[in-house]
């Protein structure tokens, strides 16, 4: 008996320095750099997803990240397929071949930013490029409205041109053929510091409401909405069942 007491002394020391154990289920799978744009891949092995985090390389930047469903090997493969600049803005199209997904990215080249993303499926391999379908400048506001054809989609990004900005995005469906023009400011509203501008897109027959506070680091929020809109171009049929 004292044999075993003994025994049991000498083991209680070495249990006590046995570590934890850990499983990692969060872990990175790759990483793109596009000029000052960071896009990390994070495996999310417990949930089946895969995250795409964005940061850009400046100062008192903040990142962005959004996840989908992984096709079950949690392979990748991300390369930036589409590039548009205009002034201060940036917008990058980044595409996961291997899980059918597609991302817009956008932002300004100035300290403080944040980038503001998009992410969708992609309808078909076809042609990947972005094309500037329209330009909006309201006072301080600046919209573009980007059309991604591959996809069949239509952005808008707003920014104010004021220090420390970061861009808003908002996506739809396209109805129509991507062209200039087709969007105008219809009314506007200020109220102290809170500007709100009412902006239709014609061609795809949506009116979107934009919210801002004319202070310096503002960023602004879209709300769009489906409105039969007179004089719209007619929409597009659409695809043939295949």
């Amino acid at each position: 008996m004292k044999r075993l007491v003994a025994a049991v002394s000498l083991a209680v020391p070495l249990l006590a320095l046995a570590a934890e154990y850990e499983s990692t289920l969060l872990v990175q799978t790759g990483k793109l750099r596009e000029s000052d744009l960071i896009v990390r891949t994070i495996s999310d092995l417990e949930s089946n997803k895969i995250c795409l985090a964005f940061y850009v390389r400046t100062q008192g930047t903040s990142s962005m990240i959004t996840c989908y469903d992984s096709r079950g090997s949690f392979r990748t493969n991300i390369n930036q397929v589409g590039f548009f600049k205009e002034d201060k803005l940036v917008v990058r199209k980044i595409k996961d071949f291997d899980n059918d997904v597609s991302c817009l990215v956008a932002y300004v080249s100035t300290p403080g930013t944040a980038p503001s993303i998009a992410c969708y499926r992609s309808v078909k391999p076809a042609d990947d490029a972005i094309v500037r379908g329209g330009h909006l400048r309201e006072g301080d506001l600046e919209i573009h409205r980007i059309v991604d054809a591959d996809s069949r989609e239509t952005c808008l990004i707003g920014y104010v041109s004021t220090g420390g900005i970061s861009p808003s995005l908002t996506c739809y469906e396209s109805r129509g053929t991507p062209d200039e023009g087709g969007m105008k400011q219809t009314s506007s509203l200020r109220e102290g510091d809170l500007v709100v501008r009412k902006v239709v897109d014609q061609q795809n027959q949506k009116t979107c409401l934009i919210s801002y506070v004319s202070t310096e680091g503002t960023s602004p929020h879209f709300h769009c909405f489906d409105e039969p809109i007179t004089g719209a171009a007619p929409a597009a049929p659409p695809p043939a069942a295949r």
